[in-house]
């Protein structure tokens, strides 16, 4: 494998022939324009009360939820998850999927009680006083059998988290498996927690306990993804783009479609507040 030089990759810093092959290694540097946007993005200057956090939270918690869909396509396409069971694909990106899967599914919450990352967040969402009705009622209605479109129509999401979800489940519907672990991997969670936890530490509240559970999440996410989860989907990425130099040019676009699509979930949150 090629030395390539130190990658900037959200809060980590990789060397490409430690984590990344030339295709990853180039996905990360075609994609460093928009996820400087959402580093820079004027929504982190609104978010200055928990009220502002909590309309925030109310919107982005349908990403989170998504983020968990995009996990368990991943796991699906590339393990069997099928009875009888038969062997499926790599067992290296079996082992990579799911060891992913175990974190995001079943990590512990700060008191040590197991639970979903999207569990924590909605525990975060009530420590602060957001609403959770809107994602519940959303969620009960996958679990009755709805639409994910029908789904969102019934809980009332708001029309930006809608357009969101509704870009995620196209790629998980129609993409390839390159695609949707691309979107996993450069299209998502990566950028966003360091950027929180600078926000949270200057937000002037009487009662800061409030956002302990969101300030756990966070931490969670930074401790998780750059150590572990981070270099394990780059590998993924690796091992499904491999050389296949039309694999990469799909990759690429679905990863700026995602960050195009998160962008635009900002903005529409900046434009409420």
């Amino acid at each position: 494998m090629i030395t390539l030089p130190t990658i900037h990759f959200g809060n980590r810093h990789l060397r490409g022939n430690v984590f990344a092959s030339m295709k990853t290694s180039l996905l990360i540097q075609e994609t460093e324009d928009l996820r400087q946007v959402l580093t820079n993005h004027r929504l982190y200057g609104t978010l200055k009360t928990v009220e502002s956090i909590a309309v925030f939270m109310e919107h982005h918690v349908y990403a989170v939820w998504d983020f968990m869909t995009l996990l368990k396509a991943l796991q699906r396409g590339l393990t069997c998850v099928d009875i009888p069971w038969t062997p499926r694909g790599n067992a290296d990106t079996r082992y990579l999927i799911n060891e992913i899967v175990v974190g995001e599914e079943s990590d512990v919450n700060r008191h040590g009680v197991r639970m979903s990352h999207f569990e924590m967040y909605r525990q975060a969402m009530l420590g602060l006083g957001a609403s959770t009705s809107s994602i519940d009622t959303f969620l009960a209605g996958i679990q009755e059998g709805r639409t994910v479109s029908d789904a969102l129509h019934a809980a009332q999401a708001p029309e930006a988290s809608q357009r969101f979800v509704a870009a995620t489940m196209d790629v998980v519907t129609n993409g390839s498996l390159h695609e949707i672990a691309s979107v996993f991997t450069f299209g998502r969670e990566d950028v966003i927690p360091t950027m929180f936890l600078g926000m949270l530490d200057h937000i002037p509240t009487d009662d800061a306990t409030v956002f302990d559970d969101l300030r756990y999440y966070l931490q969670r996410h930074i401790d998780v993804d750059g150590d572990h989860h981070g270099p394990l989907a780059l590998s993924m990425v690796e091992q499904l783009v491999g050389n296949d130099d039309e694999k990469y040019v799909q990759a690429l676009a679905a990863a700026r479609t995602a960050l195009l699509n998160r962008i635009a979930l900002w903005d529409a949150v900046s434009e409420i507040l």
